[in-house]
């Protein structure tokens, strides 16, 4: 067992936003994780990596219970660019990271050369590109080596280079048994990586397998359209 949460539970400024929810990923691979802004994509996220507790429910990622140790050990987060700090460097981030886990430099060097992040490493943040955070950010989740890697709109702000570069960073990823849950409104990008998907959608997660001949997009207009 990967990822399996139990009757999760969770209301946040006085809205609910999971109820007896129930979620499971048995085999390594690539997620989609897909429902409207609001829906509970991030919240989620938050919840399986421990910076949000359920209020009812268990969430057990690996067969263990998701604690601290834990997530810093075997989990990667991709966040959203506000977790940068605009006046470092990329290469200062990739510095701390390296510290902090006593990764191998060389190591770290060639995930951000795959990326082809090199140009850009040694400008502070704030000169950055929503493209460059977006790319910096996956480098910066990819060097840990995680076993479950947890990405938050990844997709956003990227060229067609750099989502080539993210896509094949990704399927290689999934050859090397990594779980990889994806939350992102790009479908039709989502469609080149994976074709299982959870859907948020009254308060549960649902999960589909689509087939070769689906589409993410028209499964998702017809959960989330509303009917006129």
């Amino acid at each position: 067992m990967i990822l399996d949460v139990k009757d999760l539970a969770f209301e946040f400024l006085n809205k609910v936003v999971f109820k007896n929810a129930f979620m499971t990923i048995n085999d390594f691979g690539i997620y989609g994780l897909v429902a409207p802004n609001g829906y509970g994509k991030t919240t989620l996220l938050n919840l399986l990596t421990g910076l949000y507790h359920p209020q009812k429910g268990t969430i057990r990622l690996l067969d263990r219970p998701a604690t601290r140790q834990l997530i810093f050990e075997k989990v990667a987060y991709l966040q959203d660019n506000s977790v940068l700090y605009p006046y470092l460097t990329g290469q200062q981030h990739l510095d701390f990271l390296t510290a902090v886990h006593r990764l191998d430099r060389q190591a770290v060097a060639t995930i951000a050369g795959q990326l082809q992040t090199a140009d850009f490493l040694n400008q502070r943040v704030s000169k950055y590109s929503l493209g460059m955070k977006q790319r910096l950010l996956l480098v910066m989740a990819l060097v840990v080596k995680p076993t479950i890697l947890l990405l938050d709109e990844p997709l956003n702000g990227l060229d067609p280079t750099s989502l080539q570069l993210v896509r094949e960073a990704l399927l290689d990823l999934a050859q090397r048994d990594v779980t990889v849950l994806i939350s992102s409104h790009n479908l039709d990008e989502l469609m080149k990586v994976t074709q299982h998907y959870f859907f948020i959608t009254g308060h549960q997660i649902h999960e589909e397998v689509l087939g070769p001949h689906d589409s993410a997009e028209a499964r998702y207009n017809a959960l989330f359209t509303p009917i006129v």
